[in-house]
C-alpha cells in the first residue's frame, strides 16, 4: 500500500510500503479518507516531538477519519494515518457524528481535544469560573473559547489578532500586541481561575506575574508558539497559590484520552465548531508540507 513516510529531512514522501496486515487478528482495518497535519502530527513526522520514533521511515499521521470494512465512519486515534489503510485496535476508533464531514472531523478533533483534555481531565472547570485562553486566535485557541463557555465558564481571550479576537465569542479580550505594561494591567484587572496557554514565552511570564498573590489558580501549558522557555521567579511560587501543569500525551493516560472523545465530539456538533481547512491529496504531501496556507489547517485526503 502507499503512505506518506517520514524522512526527518525536508518533507515526508509519498511511497509504497509493506501492507502491515499480517498477524493483525485483534485489529480493525480502516480505509483512510482524511488526516490532519496539526502541530503534533507535524512534530512527530519531523522527528522533533518527544514522541517521535528514533528513526524515520514510518507512515506519518497520528489521527484521522476513515471507514471500517462494514462501512462505519470512524475517527482513528493511532499512528500512521496518512496511509491507504490503518489497522487499529477497536478502542482507538470512535464513530463520527453525521453532521461532521470527513474533512472537518479530521481537522477539528485534535484542535478541540487539546482544550477539552485540559479543561475536563487535567483540571475540571466549574460553572462560574473564569478561564483565560492565551493564544485564542490560533486554530486550537479559537475552539477553546466556546468549549470553556460550554462548560459554564466566563472566558477571556488573549491573542495578537484583533479581528479574530473580536469574533471568538469571549466575554472579554486582551490584545497581546500591547506593551508589557498594558498587557499586565489588563491581566491584573481580571480574576482568573484557570489559564489554558497555547503560546508560553513572554505572554506566560506576564500572566504568571499577574497571578501573583491573587488567590488559587490553575495554569495549564499546552503549546509554545511564543517560545519554548520562560523565566519563573521562585518567589512567585512561594507567594501564590498557583498550580502549573501541562496537558499533552504523557500528562494524561491513553484511557483518559480515548474516553474523552465521545463527549467532546458531542460538544463540537452541538456548538457547530469548525476549523478552516486546506485539503490536499496525500500524494502531494511533499509540496503541501511547506505550502503557506494562511492559517488554514492542512488536511491530507486519500
Amino acid at each position: 500500500m502507499k503512505a506518506a513516510v517520514a524522512t526527518y529531512q525536508k518533507t515526508p514522501q509519498w511511497q509504497e510500503i509493506a501492507d502491515p496486515s499480517v498477524a493483525q487478528a485483534d485489529r480493525v482495518r480502516v480505509t483512510m479518507t482524511a488526516a490532519a497535519i496539526h502541530n503534533l502530527a507535524r512534530g512527530v513526522a519531523n522527528g522533533t516531538h518527544y514522541s517521535s520514533p528514533a528513526e524515520p521511515g514510518f507512515p506519518i499521521g497520528v489521527d484521522g477519519v476513515g471507514r471500517t470494512d462494514d462501512g462505519t465512519r470512524v475517527y482513528v486515534s493511532a499512528p500512521g494515518t496518512v496511509a491507504e489503510y490503518v489497522y487499529a485496535h477497536p478502542f482507538a476508533l470512535v464513530a463520527v457524528p453525521a453532521p461532521l464531514s470527513d474533512l472537518q472531523a479530521a481537522a477539528v478533533v485534535n484542535a478541540a481535544l487539546s482544550s477539552w483534555m485540559a479543561l475536563t481531565v487535567r483540571t475540571r472547570v466549574e460553572p462560574g469560573q473564569t478561564v483565560l485562553v492565551l493564544g485564542a486566535t490560533g486554530a486550537s485557541g479559537r475552539l477553546a473559547v466556546p468549549l470553556a463557555r460550554h462548560l459554564g465558564a466566563r472566558v477571556i481571550a488573549a491573542g495578537r489578532n484583533a479581528d479574530v479576537l473580536a469574533r471568538v465569542g469571549a466575554d472579554a479580550t486582551i490584545d497581546l500586541r500591547g506593551s508589557d505594561d498594558a498587557v499586565r494591567k489588563a491581566l491584573t484587572g481580571e480574576k482568573i481561575d484557570v489559564v489554558i496557554d497555547y503560546v508560553w514565552g513572554r505572554p506566560a511570564e506576564l500572566t504568571l506575574g499577574a497571578l501573583s498573590k491573587r488567590g488559587p489558580a490553575t495554569y495549564i501549558e499546552v503549546g509554545a508558539m511564543a517560545g519554548p522557555t520562560v523565566t519563573l521567579p521562585a518567589a512567585l511560587l512561594r507567594s501564590t497559590d498557583v498550580r502549573i501543569i501541562g496537558s499533552g500525551f504523557g500528562s494524561f493516560t491513553s484511557n483518559e484520552f480515548l474516553a474523552a472523545r465521545p463527549a467532546m465530539l458531542e460538544a463540537v456538533v452541538e456548538l457547530g465548531l469548525t476549523v478552516d481547512v486546506a485539503a490536499r491529496p496525500a500524494a502531494d504531501v511533499a509540496t503541501a508540507w511547506t505550502e503557506d496556507l494562511d492559517g488554514d489547517r492542512l488536511v491530507l485526503t486519500l
